[in-house]
């Protein structure tokens, strides 16, 4: 009686372990994306704003060459920030998970050899090849508020300016608190200094922007 105590409180044990990951998350909890880790939640919205926008694509076949540009700031559409960098990265890897054929834009013409490292990948536009036949682009704003910040996405058909297919996604500071950080009492804007009664009243700080 002893002996088969303990084997039934092996075999739960053992199914206690196959149903939760080395993370102590379940399988359940993974898939149903609640309490994903925090470093994962960038590239988790990516994937459920691709999802929406293969749902909505109305147009581009998964064969033709779609670009992934850069997330921007919606008030100038010129900047970005650790977000809208990691974003792309996400969009890439998610729409590669959908079949669809992707342009990857930063790939230079030549490998640079220094003795830093081996590079190929590079932003001077000067090292970008040149006379890419892209159609579609994938272009995405963010836009920050006191509560977290939103993205809008879509794809357009760079020849006719049509939108091919919109998406739109937010996430909250408690969501990204490895980018995200609650406005401090004093904040300063374009060269003045505001002070608020506490923290948190002005829109959210992406952790390491200069701004």
């Amino acid at each position: 009686m002893h002996k088969a105590i303990v084997l039934l409180t092996t075999f739960i044990l053992s199914a206690c372990a196959s149903t939760n990951g080395e993370d102590g998350l379940s399988n359940s909890q993974l898939s149903d994306g609640n309490q994903l880790p925090q470093s994962s939640a960038i590239n988790h919205m990516s994937q459920q704003i691709v999802n929406e926008l293969v749902r909505q694509n109305d147009e581009l076949r998964s064969n033709q060459p779609l670009l992934v540009a850069t997330p921007v700031l919606l008030e100038d559409l010129k900047r970005t920030n650790a977000i809208g960098l990691q974003l792309q990265q996400g969009f890439i890897s998610a729409l590669h998970d959908n079949q669809f054929s992707l342009v990857d834009i930063n790939v230079g013409d030549n490998m640079r050899v220094t003795p830093e490292g081996d590079f190929l990948l590079t932003r001077d536009w000067k090292q970008l090849p040149s006379g890419i036949a892209v159609e579609h682009v994938l272009v995405s704003t963010m836009s920050l508020n006191t509560l977290g910040v939103v993205v809008n996405s879509r794809i357009v058909n760079v020849t006719n300016h049509r939108v091919v297919s919109a998406s739109q996604g937010s996430f909250s500071v408690n969501d990204l608190p490895g980018y995200l950080k609650y406005s401090e009492k004093v904040v300063s804007q374009e060269g003045l200094l505001y002070r608020d009664s506490g923290i948190g009243m002005q829109e959210l700080q992406v952790k390491g922007d200069t701004k």
